[in-house]
C-alpha cells in the first residue's frame, strides 16, 4: 500500500509534467493515463451535460470503455449522477471499490464530468488538490477554443460558412509546399454560378445571399470531409482536392455540376421576395492540377480561372480543363 506522501509526490509530479495542454481530448488522455498508471483507477469514462438537456448526458469516450471496464449498474449510477448536476466530488463506496464522479467545470457551455473507480481511496487532500487542477485547466482549455474560434471567423466567409479568399490565399501556399516535400499533386477547382448577375439584377441582393448560402452548402456537402471549400468572391467559390489527379477533380466537378443543376432552390416570402419562389441553378467549373499543369501559385490559380470561364464560353454548365471539355453528360 502506498503511502499518502508517495500519492501527493506522483499527483505534483503529474501536475508539473503536463505542462501547457490546449486540448481537451489531450488533456483527457493524460489524466486518464495518470490514474490509470498511479492510482490503479478503471479506465475514466467523460460525460457532459447543461442546464437545457433535461434527463440526457453526453458520452465522450468511446462505449467500448463502458463495456468492456464497467458493468451495466456501474454506467448507470455515473450517468445518474451526472445529471444531478452536482458542483462537488460525489465518492461511494461499494464492496472493494471506491467510485467517484468529479465535475471539471464549462467547456463549450456543456458541464463536463470524470468518472471512474479504483481499488484504493484517494485521500481528501490529494483529491481535492487534484479537484481544482482539472477544473482550472478545463476552463483555461476553454478559453483557448474561445479564442481559436475568435481567430477563425477572420477566415470564414460570414454568408457562406466556408473559408474566404484570405484563407485560401494561405491554404494554396501550404499546399504547395507539402506537395513539394511529400512528392504529391492536389487539383484546384473553380466553380462561378451561371447567369447570377440577372439573379442579383431581377430579384435583389437578399435572394442572391440565401442562393449563395444554399450553394455552399451543396459544394460543402459534394467533397470529402479533408478537402478545402471557399468562397473565393461574389459568385466565385474554390476546392483544393488533396492528393487528388485531373481524373479525381473531374469526378468532384461532375459530381457539383450535376447536385447543383439537379437542386431546386427555394427561396421564402421572408428571405427577400413578396412570395416564396423556386430557383434552378447552373455552375461552371474550371481545374486546374499541380504539377501538371502549374507548379506556383499565380499559375495554377491563374490556369483554373481561365478553365472555368472556358467552361462559360463553350455553353456553361459545363467542367473545363486543358486536357478535355466535357459536360455532366459526357
Amino acid at each position: 500500500m502506498e503511502t499518502k506522501e508517495n500519492h501527493y509526490q506522483k499527483t505534483l509530479d503529474f501536475i508539473c509534467r503536463i505542462g501547457e495542454v490546449d486540448d481537451l481530448n489531450h488533456f483527457i488522455d493524460y489524466v486518464d493515463n495518470f490514474l490509470q498508471t498511479d492510482f490503479k483507477a478503471s479506465p475514466i469514462l467523460v460525460y457532459s451535460t447543461n442546464e437545457n438537456a433535461g434527463n440526457m448526458t453526453r458520452s465522450h469516450r468511446k462505449v467500448e470503455i463502458e463495456n468492456i471496464y464497467y458493468k451495466k449498474n456501474e454506467v448507470e449510477s455515473f450517468k445518474e449522477e451526472v445529471k444531478q448536476r452536482h458542483d462537488s466530488i460525489l465518492l461511494r463506496e461499494i464492496k472493494e471499490n471506491f467510485y467517484y464522479t468529479i465535475p471539471v467545470g464549462l467547456f463549450t457551455q456543456q458541464e463536463y464530468y470524470l468518472c471512474f473507480k479504483c481499488s484504493q481511496q484517494i485521500s481528501k487532500p490529494i483529491l481535492d488538490y487534484f479537484f481544482q487542477f482539472l477544473k482550472t485547466t478545463i476552463s483555461k482549455i476553454d478559453r483557448y477554443q474561445e479564442a481559436r474560434g475568435l481567430k477563425s471567423l477572420v477566415y470564414k466567409d460570414e454568408i457562406t460558412g466556408l473559408f474566404n479568399q484570405r484563407r485560401f490565399s494561405e491554404d494554396i501556399d501550404e499546399a504547395i509546399t507539402n506537395a513539394k516535400e511529400d512528392k504529391h499533386l492536389f487539383s484546384v477547382v473553380f466553380i462561378d454560378i451561371d447567369h447570377f448577375k440577372q439573379v442579383n439584377d431581377g430579384h435583389g441582393h437578399l435572394v442572391g445571399t440565401k442562393l449563395l448560402k444554399d450553394v455552399g452548402a451543396i459544394i460543402k456537402m459534394s467533397v470529402r470531409p479533408d478537402d478545402l471549400c471557399y468562397r473565393y468572391g461574389g459568385d466565385e467559390f474554390v476546392i483544393i482536392l488533396r492528393n487528388a489527379s485531373f481524373f479525381e477533380a473531374r469526378t468532384v466537378g461532375n459530381r457539383i455540376l450535376s447536385n447543383i443543376s439537379n437542386e431546386t432552390f427555394h427561396v421564402s416570402r421572408n428571405e427577400g421576395l413578396s412570395g416564396d419562389s423556386e430557383f434552378k441553378l447552373t455552375v461552371s467549373v474550371g481545374i486546374a492540377c499541380y504539377p501538371d499543369d502549374a507548379t506556383t501559385r499565380v499559375d495554377i490559380i491563374k490556369l483554373a480561372d481561365r478553365m472555368m470561364y472556358k467552361a462559360k464560353q463553350s455553353g456553361r454548365g459545363k467542367v473545363c480543363h486543358t486536357k478535355e471539355l466535357f459536360s455532366k453528360d459526357s
